[in-house]
């Protein structure tokens, strides 16, 4: 995020309420194979990296 200048909100609209993208940034909400999905295709994570 920090390399494509993006900030908690700007995920949003990808992945639900600002309360919700914070609690998968900070590990308290697990990632879902569709946000993970998300995450892989819009900033380029690797999908390895995400599931594991």
């Amino acid at each position: 995020m920090e390399e494509k200048g993006l900030q908690n909100k700007d995920l949003v609209s990808w992945l639900g309420s600002k309360g919700y993208v914070s609690a998968i940034l900070s590990g308290k909400k697990p990632l879902t194979l569709n946000i993970a999905k998300q995450l892989h295709q819009k900033l380029g994570i690797p999908a390895a990296v995400l599931l594991a």
